[in-house]
C-alpha cells in the first residue's frame, strides 16, 4: 500500500513452479487485473488526477478521513476506488502489486471461487485502509491520502501461504517463509512509525490489515463461494437454520413414536397376562387410537 509521495518498499518474489509455464490465470483475478490496468491507464491519461493533486483538483479515487466525508457519505466509496488506483508516476508499485495478485490470487481463487476471490480483494483492501487511517489519524496524519492494492494483495499473499505453505519461491524459500518475513517487516515498520513518527510514504499498517483478513479468511473458511465446488455445496445461514429446525422436529417425532411403541408393548403385555378387563379407560383409549393408526 502506498501513500502519496512514497513507493512500495518490499514486494514478494515471483513464484517458481516445476514447469516453466506460468500458472493459468483464473477468472476473478483476470478481471481484477484488467480493472486495475484500466484505472492505471485512465489515471495516466488524466495526469494523475485520480491519485494526486493536479492544480486545484485531484485525488478523485484516493481515500483519507477528510475525503471520505465528502459528498454526504458518498466519499465512503473511496474505500473501494482507492484499491484499484496507483500513481502513474510510479509504475513499479502498480507492477509489483499486479505480480503478487496474479500469482497469489490464482492460488487463492482455486479455493475461494469467483465471488469469494472478489470478496477477499475488497475485504483486504477495506481492512488495510481502515487500520492505516486509524493509526495515521492517531499520529496526526488523518489528511494524508492512500492509494494502491497492496492491502488486498497482502490478503491474497497470506491466504495463499496458508493454503500452499510449501510452494517454493524461486526454488529457494517456501512461500510461508516469504509471507512471514514480509508480515514481520510490516509489523516492525509500523512499530517504528508509531515510535518515531510517520514519514516513509509506505502504508505498512495497510499491509497488516490485509494480511490479517487473509489469515482470518483461510482459518475460518470465509468468503468461499461453495457453489464453485462441485460436491462441496454448503448451506447459507438461513438454510442451515431451517435444516437444523427440521432436524430437531424429526428427532422429536422419532422420540414420540418410540414412546408410543413402548407404551403399546406394555399394554399388550398386560392384556396377554390379565385380559382386556384389566385395562383402565385411558389404556383402552390408547389401544383404540393405536389400532386406528394401523
Amino acid at each position: 500500500e502506498k501513500t502519496i509521495g512514497g513507493a512500495l518498499g518490499t514486494q514478494p518474489q515471483l513464484m517458481s513452479y516445476d514447469s516453466p509455464r506460468l500458472p493459468s490465470i483464473t477468472p476473478a483475478i483476470k478481471h481484477l487485473l484488467i480493472l486495475n490496468a484500466i484505472v492505471f491507464a485512465v489515471n495516466a491519461a488524466l495526469l494523475g488526477r485520480l491519485s494526486s493533486y493536479v492544480g486545484e483538483g485531484g485525488h478523485w479515487f484516493s481515500v483519507s478521513w477528510d475525503l471520505m466525508c465528502e459528498g454526504y457519505g458518498v466519499g465512503a466509496l473511496r474505500l473501494l476506488s482507492y484499491q484499484f488506483t496507483h500513481s502513474f508516476a510510479d509504475p513499479w508499485h502498480f507492477l509489483g502489486n499486479m505480480i503478487v495478485l496474479f500469482f497469489m490470487g490464482t492460488i487463492a481463487e482455486a479455493r475461494l471461487g469467483y465471488r469469494g476471490t472478489l470478496k477477499l480483494y475488497v475485504a483486504g483492501g477495506v481492512a488495510g485502509a481502515l487500520l492505516h487511517l486509524a493509526l495515521a489519524a492517531a499520529q496526526g496524519y488523518a489528511d494524508v491520502p492512500l492509494i494502491g492494492a497492496s492491502g488486498a494483495c497482502y490478503a491474497f499473499l497470506v491466504y495463499a501461504a496458508c493454503r500452499t505453505p510449501n510452494a517454493m519461491v524461486f526454488n529457494v524459500l517456501p512461500l510461508w517463509t516469504v509471507a512471514a518475513v514480509l508480515v514481520f517487516i510490516g509489523v516492525y515498520s509500523t512499530f517504528v512509525e508509531l515510535a518515531a513518527g510517520y514519514g516513509s510514504g509506505v502504508a505498512h499498517s495497510a499491509h497488516l490489515g490485509g494480511a490479517a483478513i487473509g489469515f482470518a479468511a483461510f482459518r475460518h473458511d470465509m468468503f468461499v463461494d461453495w457453489s464453485d465446488h462441485a460436491g462441496v455445496e454448503r448451506s447459507g445461514p438461513l438454510t442451515a437454520m431451517l435444516d437444523g429446525f427440521r432436524a430437531r422436529q424429526e428427532r422429536m417425532r422419532l422420540a414420540a413414536e418410540s414412546a408410543r411403541s413402548s407404551r403399546l408393548d406394555e399394554i399388550l403385555a398386560k392384556v396377554k397376562a390379565e385380559g382386556l378387563t384389566a385395562l383402565s379407560s385411558q389404556e383402552r383409549r390408547f389401544l383404540e387410537d393405536a389400532s386406528k393408526r394401523g
